[in-house]
């Protein structure tokens, strides 16, 4: 079973990410989401370790044009996560983009891969759209769940095209091309000049502490992806899969907890009985689609 405590405690981690992803977000020092964009984007650079070590191979045009097709969906995807983010609460936000992006997987790979949809893809689907729906319409403003659903379609997307690339290549090719298409996409976001200006302004002027929490936030989102990729090899990754959905879980337990605890950094409308037991009936329904479609 210890594949199951590996991805638990790895979507505790991806709750943890994401809150604090809504508080970096909403903070004075990153005033435009792609200025967030822009940090987590770079930080994939961290790759390039490899690279003097020999443990790359030069790619092959196929695997260059692969890498960017899965950056340039994956970069649109965390953009329109914090500017939903930014406009609305982590606990209500997440489920949504969630939901969307793993219907949006089965899409894609529908179309682009041939594979076939599950059994149980139909229910699944009904317990998806119907938690996002009730989540977004009377929870999210129309801006903000257009943001959350335009991240999942383009986070699905861009999981086909690394599916895609380990076909092609083995996984530590794939994943090295892909995180240094990352970088080049992020290198991208200073083409516009307000980006360019508030990318600078913000390396200029954000605190130490900032920048130290956008640094530990992605190493346990690293670390939290490394712990789902053992889970994979050591138990079913259906099973893992369909664990994905306790991170909304954690992430509305955790929401309820540190809004509480610590008002003047986390404020979401959790407290209210009203908004408790919708937020909880919606990301139930969520969770259970997930559970459904992967298993």
């Amino acid at each position: 079973m210890l594949w199951l405590y590996l991805a638990l405690i790895a979507q505790f981690l991806n709750a943890a990410v994401i809150l604090l992803d809504r508080f970096l977000v909403k903070s004075k020092t990153i005033q435009r989401p792609a200025v967030y964009a822009f940090y987590i984007s770079i930080l994939s650079g961290v790759v390039i370790v490899f690279w003097p070590l020999g443990f790359v191979r030069q790619p092959t045009i196929e695997i260059v044009w692969l890498a960017v097709a899965i950056a340039i969906p994956y970069i649109l995807s965390i953009l329109f996560l914090y500017k939903s983010l930014k406009l609305a609460e982590a606990s209500d936000v997440a489920p949504v983009t969630g939901a969307v992006s793993a219907l949006a997987t089965f899409v894609f790979g529908f179309i682009f891969l041939k594979s076939g949809l599950p059994a149980n893809f139909l229910i699944g689907f009904i317990l998806l759209v119907v938690g996002t729906a009730l989540m977004s319409h009377l929870r999210l403003g129309g801006k903000s769940a257009s943001y959350a659903i335009i991240s999942g379609v383009m986070f699905g997307l861009s999981s086909i095209f690394v599916k895609i690339i380990f076909t092609k290549t083995d996984f530590l090719d794939g994943f090295f091309w892909s995180r240094m298409a990352n970088v080049g996409g992020a290198l991208m976001l200073l083409v516009w000049p307000d980006n360019f200006r508030a990318i600078k302004n913000s390396l200029l002027n954000s605190t130490r502490s900032t920048k130290s929490l956008i640094l530990v936030n992605k190493t346990l989102a690293g670390f939290a992806f490394l712990l789902i990729l053992a889970a994979i090899k050591l138990g079913e990754v259906s099973l893992v899969n369909a664990m994905s959905g306790m991170q909304f879980v954690f992430l509305l337990l955790f929401a309820l907890i540190f809004t509480k605890k610590m008002p003047q950094f986390f404020s979401e409308t959790i407290h209210r009985h009203d908004v408790l037991w919708h937020k909880f009936i919606s990301t139930i329904l969520i969770v259970l689609g997930f559970f459904v479609l992967f298993l």
